[in-house]
């Protein structure tokens, strides 16, 4: 169903540090704090398959980060509506759905997909969160990065220009990550195997914040669980 492609920038970025999150330790997401970061992220990806074709995806999203929430957006030209209807449930066109992901007082996560035109959030329980792309680490949602995969990362020199490099391997795959210290994010992460069949690149920058922040505009919005739309 259509929500399993949800947040294709998610993937795309659990794609590039998968390797990372299994050399980390067990994830302290109680303990994760950081600096209100406003953030636009350029996605990019490329690989040639067996049959020789070069494919290659782009996109771009915005991350709004709170303290104990974080808003991802994808950007989209228009903002055209494509809804579907399935057996008389209203499915989103979940690669361009919000996501709102609030960290709760016990350190429990609870996951939103935003459906603007049907004015509703849809609560997704953590036993869907491989249906909709999401890996639960409240680390990688806040940080893009998590900071405990880092600590297995190798150290490449001292701090420049307020970013320190990262780099690990794996096999034909090397990763390498820009850190900005201050900032607590990303600025660039990048990962291709030796043989030049599969780059990817993401982007980071600081964008204006928004003058209302999204998850503040859902006042009236109904709210339904994931669960009531499954066929």
């Amino acid at each position: 169903m259509c929500f399993k492609k949800y947040q294709m920038g998610l993937a795309t970025m659990a794609a590039v540090l998968g390797m990372l999150a299994q050399m980390s330790g067990a994830l302290a997401a109680e303990n994760v704090s950081g600096p209100d970061q406003n953030l636009q992220v350029q996605h990019y990806a490329m690989t040639i398959g067996r049959d020789g074709v070069k494919r290659e995806t782009t996109f771009t999203e915005r991350l709004y980060r709170r303290n104990d929430q974080v808003w991802t957006e994808r950007v989209i030209a228009g903002q055209a509506g494509d809804d579907h209807d399935h057996g008389g449930h209203s499915h989103p066109d979940a690669g361009s759905a919000p996501m709102w992901v609030r960290r709760l007082a016990d350190g429990a996560l609870d996951a939103r997909l935003v459906e603007r035109d049907q004015r509703r959030s849809v609560k997704v329980d953590s036993q869907y969160y491989g249906n909709i792309g999401y890996n639960g680490s409240w680390g990688s949602t806040f940080y893009l990065s998590d900071p405990q995969s880092l600590k297995g990362m190798r150290v490449v020199g001292p701090v420049k220009d307020g970013v320190q490099q990262y780099e690990s391997k794996r096999g034909d795959l090397t990763v390498r990550v820009s850190w900005d210290v201050k900032g607590q994010y990303p600025r660039k992460v990048e990962s291709a195997d030796k043989h030049g069949r599969t780059r990817r690149e993401t982007l980071v920058s600081v964008i204006d914040a928004p003058k209302v922040l999204p998850w503040k505009t859902l006042v009236g919005y109904a709210e339904i669980d994931y669960s009531d739309l499954l066929d």
